[in-house]
């Protein structure tokens, strides 16, 4: 199914959320696109950020008493009461969130359970807290994930964005919380191998190359000891493409295997102006992720020359640049975010001043 939506990207679900609030929240946001890509965690952020409390309410999982609640009669009233659902988690002090996960692959009887909730914040008698924020995630009809045409009495009820899969976000996120630069450095090589592939080729067994996908397998690698133990392992090529899948899982562990070709970068380092530079951009990057583990405060000068000649191999001048090179704005930006102990290292700070307005947050 082709939408005419514009599309938005996953780092914008907090900016999106931030206004439907402000709106009012009568229209809540449903974000559909791909699986994998983070909707529901940035979800989850925009949370964190405001103090505000998360309620996964997983409409897949539901029939419709899970939804309206559990009938039950009062004997004494005379009168049938419901009983809610567990997941209606509402928190008594902090504002609630409350996000229906997946419901393009509720039952029929859900969305009509569904959408009361969505126009008037109650199901039957109870009533959501006040200031309650709505939303909604959702695949899409032709993404092989069960989903289903859902009521179009219901589909009126949300704001409907189109989340498209970026690049650049997922390369920030593993620049910021990957926890193997090798996953980052074959990603930077090969941006164009997360949701590459054709759904109508998928046989339904073997495993797709999703962000989350890359996730696992950036978990996979940080759990060996080191590069070359994971290169080593007779089993490596089977377990990336667990992760990823047989394509780029077999890529990925020939890319891991191109690290003894690297050599010595800590003498890289020490002869940082005449060294000679890898001409492959695996071999760049894999030479980029070292260098944010290798630099201290000492080498700190010397790493920042490499990572200049490793885009520009005659130029050893940093600061000869109006703007930073790919590979310098990638391994200052690394230093930036996981090395606070060189920050005040009067040569970071050179860094920091001459090319600040280039940061990424």
């Amino acid at each position: 199914m082709s939408t005419t939506h514009t599309q938005i990207v996953p780092d914008d679900i907090d900016q999106t959320l931030d206004r439907s609030d402000k709106m009012g929240n009568r229209k809540p946001p449903l974000f559909i696109g791909w699986y994998g890509m983070a909707k529901s965690l940035m979800i989850q952020k925009f949370c964190e950020r405001n103090g505000y409390h998360f309620i996964d309410f997983r409409i897949a999982y539901k029939t419709f008493n899970d939804v309206r609640g559990f009938p039950m009669p009062n004997r004494e009233t005379r009168i049938m009461e419901w009983f809610p659902d567990e997941d209606w988690d509402w928190h008594p002090t902090k504002r609630n969130v409350i996000c229906f996960e997946e419901i393009g692959q509720g039952a029929t009887s859900t969305f009509k359970a569904a959408m009361q909730a969505m126009l008037d914040r109650r199901v039957g008698k109870m009533m959501f807290p006040e200031g309650t924020i709505v939303c909604a995630t959702s695949n899409k009809l032709d993404q092989k994930t069960g989903c289903q045409r859902m009521l179009a009495a219901l589909v009126d009820r949300f704001a409907i964005y189109d989340v498209r899969p970026d690049i650049g976000g997922f390369q920030r996120h593993l620049e910021k919380e990957g926890k193997s630069p090798e996953v980052l450095a074959f990603i930077n090589a090969n941006s164009d191998a997360p949701y590459n592939f054709k759904l109508d080729d998928w046989t339904g067994e073997e495993n797709l190359p999703t962000f989350r996908s890359f996730s696992r397998l950036d978990e996979l690698v940080a759990s060996y000891d080191s590069a070359e133990e994971a290169s080593s392992d007779p089993l490596l090529v089977p377990h990336a493409q667990s992760c990823v899948g047989p394509k780029y899982g077999t890529m990925f562990a020939s890319f891991l295997k191109l690290a003894s070709k690297v050599g010595d970068v800590g003498r890289m380092v020490d002869e940082c102006h005449t060294c000679n530079i890898p001409t492959e951009p695996n071999l760049q990057w894999l030479v980029a992720c070292r260098l944010i583990t290798l630099a201290n405060k000492e080498n700190i000068k010397n790493v920042l020359t490499l990572t200049q000649r490793l885009s520009t191999p005659n130029d050893p001048d940093w600061k000869s640049r109006k703007e930073p090179s790919m590979m310098q704005m990638f391994v200052g930006n690394g230093l930036r975010r996981r090395r606070s102990d060189l920050h005040r290292t009067e040569t970071m700070l050179s860094w920091l001043s001459h090319y600040g307005e280039f940061l990424v947050d």
